[in-house]
């Protein structure tokens, strides 16, 4: 009775076990009357590299249909599609504020942390630019602070001087130039507080060592509008104001532009030129070929083994040649070959 019974329930399991074979089997043959073969191919390869710790997902369609469904009623929504044109805007306008800074023709970047990030010689391509400094509708030109101006453009003690210094008291009240916007106000090393302020005609005015500064940056300011407070801040020997103007980088010397005894424009459109640059603004520059003529005006000649050659000049005899050159006639005459009567002439060379 018991083997009968084991018997039955073993050709159950086998019957069930070709059930399930045969339902596979038409689930298989169906499967590949729709499906395409290569499309088979891909879902058996996608459902074998499914990681076995997750839980395989039922999908009926119901899902893809809803999920449609709700993305096209949201683009379709019009309360929704003007919300989003009007951020859309705002941010636009934010984007062209941020790019509206005076002289973007010439310049093309707003630059917040370097003080000087413009080159000259890169960005100034004519032999000549005309700047107008006040136009009609500005607020005009107010002179950064009235006091003496202590130091000028040019060398001062082994360094260019890019700036003139006007004298103030700490605390004192200095204004902003023409109007502009502020590109720099912060901290320097050299500087000490400082604020930069870029004008529409390209100008740059910068006013330096201040001892607090009372604008920030991308503000716009009006001629004669406070910017910060005079001080000693930075590189600097007592309370003054170094003030410059730049133009594409370029320092140039106020005082052409502007008379700080009476607190005038001396005139309205300036001209720069490739020439004023290389004859009085770049210092260094200028400074380094003064000392070549110089060394070269010293030393007209060259040495050799009979000693040193020199050119007569106007008014050259050999007298004055001995004496400048701290030797006698006789010896100049013997190195030469010539008599102590011989008439010198212009350009002629002599051993000395």
């Amino acid at each position: 009775m018991t083997y009968l019974w084991h018997l039955k329930i073993k050709s159950i399991v086998e019957i069930k076990k070709i059930a399930t074979l045969l339902l596979v089997m038409g689930s298989s043959l169906m499967l590949s009357a729709v499906v395409p073969i290569d499309s088979k191919y891909k879902i058996l390869l996608s459902s074998n590299s499914v990681n076995p710790d997750e839980k395989p997902i039922k999908d009926d369609g119901k899902k893809k249909n809803v999920k449609r469904d709700d993305t096209s009623k949201v683009a379709i929504n019009p309360i929704i599609l003007a919300l989003s044109s009007e951020e859309h805007e705002h941010v636009e306008e934010e984007v062209d504020s941020l790019l509206a800074f005076p002289s973007n023709d010439l310049y093309s970047s707003w630059d917040t942390t370097v003080i000087h990030p413009y080159s000259f010689s890169e960005s100034f391509k004519q032999d000549s630019a005309i700047v107008r400094l006040v136009e009609p509708t500005d607020c005009g030109f107010v002179l950064p602070s009235a006091g003496n101006v202590t130091s000028e453009f040019g060398w001062r003690k082994r360094r260019p001087h890019y700036g003139t210094d006007i004298d103030l008291e700490t605390g004192d009240t200095v204004l902003a130039a023409f109007d502009g916007m502020v590109r720099i106000a912060k901290l320097n090393r050299s500087y000490g507080n400082v604020v930069i302020i870029r004008h529409k005609n390209g100008l740059e005015t910068v006013y330096a060592h201040l001892s607090k500064i009372l604008v920030e940056t991308g503000q716009n300011i009006e001629a004669g509008k406070t910017i910060g407070l005079g001080g000693n801040t930075g590189h600097s020997f007592g309370s003054h104001l170094h003030f410059e103007m730049r133009y594409l980088g370029q320092a140039i010397d106020a005082e052409d532009f502007i008379d700080f005894t009476t607190g005038n424009l001396k005139k309205t459109d300036c001209m720069i030129t490739k020439a004023d640059v290389e004859n009085k603004y770049d210092l260094r520059a200028l400074h380094n070929r003064q000392k070549r003529d110089l060394n070269l005006s010293r030393v007209s000649g060259s040495k050799s083994k009979y000693g040193k050659t020199i050119i007569v000049k106007k008014g050259d005899s050999l007298g004055r040649i001995a004496k400048r050159n701290h030797t006698t006639i006789k010896a100049i005459c013997k190195k030469n070959g010539i008599k102590p009567t011989k008439v010198l002439r212009l350009g002629q060379k002599l051993k000395v």
